[in-house]
């Protein structure tokens, strides 16, 4: 509803915060070992979702039921996860990690690993579902772009050097369509798009955020 935010952080806990108080709605929450480096909110907001771990031994992903307060852990990355999406329907999770080069999509009400998408990257970056969770985006920090298909388990990639631009994709083509967004004069290591599909937001290296 957008009255409130949830943080994670390396102290290893998540928050829960008003946002028109400013104050924490309840008390911290030890979630992660290693520190929490992704967090995700369900848009049914029935879950939020926490990932972190030790680049050395395994990864943390732990799922919170906020109505029951159940946490549940999904198990399988062996390194640290940087990167997780909700798909908009609340069913899928997808997660990456920062050295490695596999993400796994999991069912989000059960913790069923669905299936794995190798890829040949140094480390994921970003993971983000299309509106009809059919597609999976996937940025690493090689420059390319990886569009993977949900149901049919199959991908394509794609090779941008130095992403600084913002690219609009045909999700069926996967060919570029419109003007790019043009403006940061560093790589943009994160992007959000609203609900609605009206605004985007980008992040980038040059120390800016800019919405479009």
């Amino acid at each position: 509803d957008g009255k409130q935010m949830i943080s994670g952080s390396e102290d290893q806990t998540v928050r829960r915060w008003d946002l028109q108080a400013g104050k924490e709605i309840e008390g911290v929450r030890e979630v992660c070992e290693e520190g929490v480096h992704a967090v995700g909110v369900s848009r049914d907001g029935r879950w939020i979702v926490t990932a972190g771990g030790d680049d050395n031994e395994c990864g943390e992903l732990k799922v919170w039921e906020v109505k029951t307060g159940i946490i549940r852990t999904f198990e399988g990355h062996s390194q640290s996860i940087t990167c997780i999406d909700i798909s908009a329907d609340s069913t899928l999770l997808a997660s990456g990690v920062r050295y490695g080069s596999t993400i796994r999509v999991w069912n989000l009400k059960t913790g069923k690993l669905l299936f794995e998408i190798p890829a040949s990257y140094s480390s994921v970056g970003a993971v983000r579902f299309s509106q009809d969770s059919k597609k999976l985006a996937v940025i690493s920090d090689d420059d390319d772009y990886m569009f993977a298909r949900t149901k049919d388990r199959d991908y394509d990639d794609i090779n941008i050097d130095e992403p600084k631009t913002i690219y609009e994709f045909d999700a069926s083509t996967l060919q570029t369509v419109r003007a790019p967004f043009e403006g940061h004069t560093n790589i943009i290591c994160g992007l959000a798009l609203s609900f609605d599909g009206a605004l985007l937001a980008s992040a980038s290296y040059d120390q800016t955020i800019k919405l479009w």
